[in-house]
């Protein structure tokens, strides 16, 4: 489990940096002058909804992987690296731009009305999991549902804090130029932290 939570801490920050987590957010509080406190709220609520999409689908992976682990328990700590090396392998191969496009639309049409855009942000996030981690609780599943929440909890403290930070930075005029290379480059970050936990995973057992 140090490697898979290691992994997620990684991942939890990559997924972070990717600018269309946050960027929106700030471009529409600066447009619609909002003060600190209602960006850092807007921004709270919808790293929420991201990590609770999030947490929900892992979970239910979290069950597949605790199932298998009692079905085939001999096997268990395979399987588990075995998996997580192929979808290493996927992510790394498949190197895709992350992005969430409903964030960006209708903007002229939600002008001067914040509830509407928590509810658009909030509801982009809840329905664009981070798919990348959810491997890692598959196979935390073999580990039981102890591990399962912690790994829920740790993606959750890295991804809000994460975000939330970022927003705050950007809001304040940070320049943040790698998350551009991060954004373009997050599926092969993703696919050699899934491998190299794999790999760990296996020879650690």
């Amino acid at each position: 489990m140090y490697s898979i939570i290691t992994g997620t801490i990684l991942l939890g920050i990559t997924h972070a940096l990717i600018p269309n987590h946050w960027l929106p957010l700030v471009a529409i509080a600066k447009s619609e002058k909002w003060e600190k406190y209602e960006l850092m709220l807007v921004a709270s609520i919808t790293a929420s909804a991201h990590v609770l999409g999030t947490v929900i689908l892992g979970f239910a992976l979290g069950m597949i992987g605790s199932k298998l682990a009692h079905q085939y328990e001999g096997y268990v700590h395979v399987i588990a690296p075995v998996l997580l090396i192929i979808f290493g392998l996927i992510y790394y191969t498949v190197n895709l731009p992350h992005h969430h496009h409903a964030a960006n639309k209708n903007v002229q049409q939600y002008k001067k009305s914040k509830t509407k855009w928590v509810l658009i942000f909030a509801a982009t996030m809840f329905l664009s999991p981070c798919l990348e981690v959810e491997s890692l609780f598959l196979a935390a599943g073999a580990y039981g549902w102890d591990d399962i929440l912690l790994l829920a909890l740790v993606y959750a403290a890295i991804s809000i804090t994460g975000i939330i930070t970022l927003v705050m930075l950007a809001f304040k005029g940070v320049q943040m130029m790698n998350s551009q290379f991060i954004e373009h480059n997050e599926k092969r970050i993703t696919g050699m932290v899934l491998i190299i936990v794999g790999i760990v995973t296996f020879f650690l057992h």
